[in-house]
């Protein structure tokens, strides 16, 4: 695990992007190509043997009359180059599969609201399914059961996942989507300067608990008075959770506590690891530690460690660390039950074309040729291949300029295990990344979703109050001895007993047939 612990540079600094920066609209792929034309490159990076069963075996029909299917995808880099790439991929998919496809790339913070009313018409028939539960999309009748498709599927396919996996993406006991590659897992680490790190001469094994932490900090403080000792990992975001896991909900109303491995639902503020986080962020917080205007904070903790104004903040990175970091791990790796279906790909129930449509999820998932073409672009535009096989961008750009942006955004793409990897990840970076998905620990309650129609208005009413308490808490800014008392009256008069005792019903349902 340490291997890609240091290998992995992007991915979840993308994530946090989505949360803190909503920006621009929609692209579709049919908008701004590059400057750069298309056919002045080729994608010969991967041979992109078809690994599909039975692909082209059918008889040979006219490009003209292929059905093109609209593919949605989300971005948060630049797709404008979309339109060449659609180009180059017709070409693959008209020879291979006989299907054409539509690329259309909607920026994340349009996101929800755009594919809902997509959703509503046959306007898109494979997308990737995000920020909304996969529950919901059920409930709301958006997605098309592919338990028939799955049972029928090429061997190729069927052997991209595991069963745990494949399990996470079913509600009720039927499959609707199929999940991507990226870091089932996290860890929970604290991610400190490297500079002072190595000046100081931290030992990054022997900060492996908040009470190392909290000795390291009051060091740390002393030597640099000037620096903030803690910082948010994003925003007003102490950390993106810890040891609890909420069920799917990221409001945490009822979770499973001691990362998972307990069948037993609880009220978040009334368990001990809450309490104990909590009691330590707000001793840093009142003497000094933690900046003062957390709550109001808008940068990343790596922005302010990279920039000279903070030591350390903790983060779910997980295998990520950014250059000039050092990470001390406190929590080891651990999947929470929503995690295979956070990011995943299904196919519009309302679909002309169900059968192409899953003709199409084949091949993203399958064929390494459409993967490298569809995730890191056209070679000689996009990206150049090194000697090792990883891939690095053309000379004068990065992945603030690019046209297409795949090659750091691999993680919301199908299965990028069949793409090249970005040099500064390494060649052997997917690999590694399976490797660390299959020996992390994983929720009892792993594939677990639950429907909150039975308990709406009282959900609604518990948001408000995890709202007003939850992120104050964890960024020390209140007291816990009065406040999480507090807290927890009100959620009581909200009506929290009333979800905990549904979620609780509900998932002893879902280990009784598991």
């Amino acid at each position: 695990m340490s291997k890609i612990l240091k290998k992995l540079s992007v991915m979840m600094l993308c994530i946090t992007m989505i949360v803190i920066s909503v920006i621009g609209c929609g692209s579709n792929a049919g908008s701004t190509e590059s400057e750069v034309k298309a056919n002045e490159g080729t994608n010969s990076g991967n041979d992109g043997a078809d690994t599909q069963e039975g692909a082209g075996d059918t008889e040979k029909i006219d490009v003209k009359d292929m059905v093109t299917l609209n593919f949605t995808l989300f971005s948060i880099y630049d797709f404008s180059d979309a339109a060449a790439v659609q180009e180059k991929l017709n070409e693959i998919l008209a020879e291979k599969y006989q299907i054409q496809v539509k690329l259309t790339f909607i920026n994340s913070g349009s996101w929800t609201q755009q594919t809902n009313l997509m959703l509503t018409s046959d306007e898109v028939d494979v997308l990737t399914l995000f920020k909304t539960p996969l529950s919901t999309y059920v409930s709301n009748g958006q997605l098309l059961p592919l338990d028939d498709y799955y049972e029928n599927a090429s061997d190729a396919f069927k052997s991209v996942w595991s069963e745990d996996e494949i399990n996470g993406t079913r509600v009720n006991g039927s499959l609707y989507s199929i999940t991507n590659l990226r870091n089932f897992a996290n860890t929970y680490d604290v991610m400190m300067s490297k500079e002072i790190a190595e000046e100081m001469k931290i030992d990054p094994a022997g900060i492996n608990s908040l009470e190392a932490l909290d000795e390291l900090l009051y060091k740390v403080k002393e030597a640099y008075p000037d620096l903030y000792a803690m910082v948010p990992q994003t925003g007003a975001k102490m950390s993106g959770g810890w040891t609890w896991d909420g069920l799917g909900d990221q409001s945490y109303i009822g979770v499973l506590a001691d990362c998972g491995q307990t069948d037993k639902v609880e009220n978040l503020l009334a368990t001990d690891d809450f309490k104990d986080y909590c009691a330590y962020t707000h001793k840093w917080y009142q003497d000094g530690l933690i900046m003062a205007d957390a709550l109001s904070n808008t940068e990343t903790g790596y922005q302010l460690v990279k920039n000279g104004k903070a030591f350390c903040y903790l983060s779910n990175n997980s295998n990520v660390v950014p250059a000039g970091i050092t990470m001390a791990n406190v929590i080891p790796a651990w999947t929470e039950s929503n995690s295979y279906a956070s990011i995943s790909y299904g196919i519009n129930a309302a679909t002309k074309h169900p059968d192409e449509s899953w003709k199409l999820m084949e091949a993203i998932y399958t064929d390494a040729e459409v993967a490298t073409l569809l995730i890191d672009g056209i070679e000689g535009i996009h990206y150049v291949l090194n000697e090792d096989g990883t891939i690095s961008y053309p000379e004068g750009y990065d992945v603030s300029t690019i046209p297409y942006g795949g090659a750091d955004q691999y993680w919301s793409f199908p299965n990028a295990a069949l793409s090249l990897p970005l040099q500064a990840n390494g060649a052997d970076f997917f690999e590694e990344l399976t490797a660390f998905n299959q020996n992390s620990s994983i929720s009892i309650a792993s594939g677990f979703s639950f429907d909150s129609t039975s308990v709406t208005d009282e959900y609604s009413a518990c948001i408000n109050v995890m709202d007003k308490y939850y992120n104050a808490l964890m960024c020390g800014t209140i007291d816990p001895e009065t406040s999480i008392p507090m807290a927890i009256n009100e959620l009581e008069d909200a009506g929290i007993s009333k979800i905990i005792e549904a979620k609780q019903e509900q998932l002893n349902a879902f280990l009784a047939g598991k």
